[in-house]
């Protein structure tokens, strides 16, 4: 069954009465200009890929973004730095779609929002802040990581996963959205393992939404990370070596014959390989409407990310799930040191039910798109969604030279993959 279920398309029906799913704003359609198949250098492919990285990338499609369509959101107030970290929820065919975002005031009071689109996201319209930063301190045995035992500053809530999950018997959970909420300091010191997965419920996007709560923790040397949780990922075989867990992305799979729907999220697991920290992404699943999860599969190492990125210490993060014509892919972005975020590649997921994407037959991932920046730029953490056709997809991009304003998301044009 197409994931386009009817459940889904009526419950987004209800965005386009609610008044903010409207024409205007910003933005156009991006259009084949705004995302040549050639990659920055005129090579067709990247340096990795020239340089005999050990998988080979597609032709890639190189997001120009002097001329690209930038994603706005009508009255978002006080996005000072921009917004980053799109989460869409728009099925093919449905009258109205809602994308979660961050706000960025600064990098210490990120919170998320919620905005509706009624054109198929040509453009989007502000309507309801979900999160806000929450002020706090913990304790924690690392007198390394926090002087004295304690760190002070506020939980931040950012790279956002939004759902519909239309068959919750429970009518004020259907949407669902998962993020990232850890403790920042003032002087913007992040301490992304202190903190957890949460989620947050509403019965439709514009709210009101529960406030976040622990879903997704591990074992830190602060209990804030798995205290309340749903689950522990310490304790699951397949993620007990991760300290941390990060960039949810989230998605609804109808129920087959005879059986159940279910949630798939996957992860970037932080790991220790010797003393490099490193990121592969897993899979986690909830077959009764995310009361419980259990380990899948590891769905890429970060080996796998080597066609963009073939240094050694590179690693592969900011996973997106999505259906396009009935058959399920994923978007995760490499990066190595402090290069940033490098682009994105898009893979089938061949199987599904066993968390297993497309590989040759040395074990090779077999990416069907490769996205990048032009100029090169931080870019990644990309989404898609099959209603939003004046869309493409959708590619944060950071402009650090050029504050204040330096996070914004882009259009591809392209439809996937």
């Amino acid at each position: 069954m197409k994931p386009t279920s009817l459940a889904v398309v009526a419950a987004l029906c209800a965005l386009v009465a609610c008044g903010a799913c409207g024409g205007g704003g910003d933005t156009a359609d991006a259009g084949d200009d705004a995302a040549p198949d050639a990659a920055p250098d005129g090579s067709g492919a990247p340096d990795a890929a020239v340089d005999g990285a050990p998988s080979a990338c597609p032709e890639v499609t190189a997001l120009a973004t002097g001329t690209a369509t930038e994603v706005t959101v009508i009255g978002d107030p006080g996005s000072t730095m921009g917004i980053f970290d799109p989460s869409l929820v728009y099925p093919d065919g449905a009258p109205g779609g809602a994308m979660s975002y961050s706000s960025v005031p600064d990098q210490h009071s990120i919170r998320t929002r919620i905005a509706l689109s009624g054109d198929a996201g040509a453009s989007w319209t502000f309507v309801v802040e979900v999160n806000a930063p929450q002020a706090a301190t913990i304790t924690t045995a690392d007198t390394v990581e926090c002087p004295g035992g304690t760190c002070t500053g506020a939980f931040i809530s950012e790279v956002s996963s939004l759902i519909i999950d239309p068959d919750d018997p429970d009518p004020t959970r259907r949407w669902k959205l998962l993020a990232h909420r850890y403790l920042v300091e003032s002087d913007d010191t992040l301490h992304y393992r202190y903190g957890t997965i949460t989620l947050q419920t509403a019965a439709a996007p514009e709210g009101p939404w529960t406030a976040p709560a622990p879903l997704i923790g591990w074992d830190s040397p602060a209990a804030v990370s798995s205290a309340g949780v749903v689950t522990n990922a310490s304790a699951l075989a397949g993620t007990a070596d991760c300290v941390a867990l990060t960039e949810p992305g989230a998605l609804w799979r109808p129920a087959p014959a005879g059986g159940t729907s279910s949630i798939d999220l996957a992860l970037g697991c932080v790991y220790l390989d010797g003393a490099t920290p490193r990121i592969r992404i897993v899979l986690l699943r909830s077959d009764d409407h995310a009361a419980s999860w259990r380990f899948v599969s590891d769905l890429l190492d970060a080996d796998d990310a080597a066609c963009l990125d073939a240094d050694a210490t590179r690693t592969v993060n900011a996973a997106d799930l999505f259906y396009a014509g009935g058959v399920e892919y994923l978007a995760a972005t490499p990066s190595h040191g402090g290069a940033g975020y490098e682009g994105c590649l898009v893979i089938p997921v061949d199987d599904p039910d066993a968390g297993a994407v497309r590989r040759d037959a040395l074990g090779r991932v077999v990416p069907v798109r490769a996205l990048v920046a032009s100029p090169t730029r931080f870019a990644g953490a990309c989404a898609y969604a099959e209603g939003a056709t004046a869309l493409g997809y959708v590619v944060p991009v950071g402009f650090l030279d050029a504050p204040p304003r330096v996070f914004r998301i882009f259009a591809t044009g392209p439809s996937a993959p």
